[in-house]
């Protein structure tokens, strides 16, 4: 019984220990903003751009959507879905691109942590 109660004491110190790394909470906003310092900036910079130009032309074809006539309602339907399917895709391009840049921050971290 002495060795389970070691290692559940080890499991918790970890679980703490690993609690504290965790607690760098950071803002959506601020979570963004670390895939735009990434080497490749200037590409995020771009997605962003794309994900609003994709918005606005979602609002377009959705206000055409509704106020069109019934024999065109099935193209700007069409339309409303491609545009939805495009932002989606964008948006999910930037999280990755986001998360790489924030896993790779931590990478480095631990290879700091460790080396010392």
């Amino acid at each position: 019984m002495k060795l389970d109660d070691n290692i559940e004491q080890t499991l918790k110190a970890q679980t703490k220990e690993l609690d504290a790394m965790m607690e760098d909470k950071l803002s959506l906003t601020e979570y963004l903003k670390t895939g735009l310092s990434s080497n490749l900036g200037w590409v995020m910079k771009a997605g962003y751009v794309l994900a609003f130009i994709f918005s606005g032309l979602l609002v377009y074809c959705g206000y055409r959507f509704f106020t069109a006539s019934p024999d065109q309602e099935l193209f700007w339907g069409v339309c409303v879905i491609a545009s939805l399917q495009v932002q989606i895709a964008t948006k999910l391009w930037i999280y990755m691109q986001t998360d790489k840049a924030c896993l790779s921050r931590e990478i480095r971290l631990l290879a700091l942590t460790i080396n010392r």
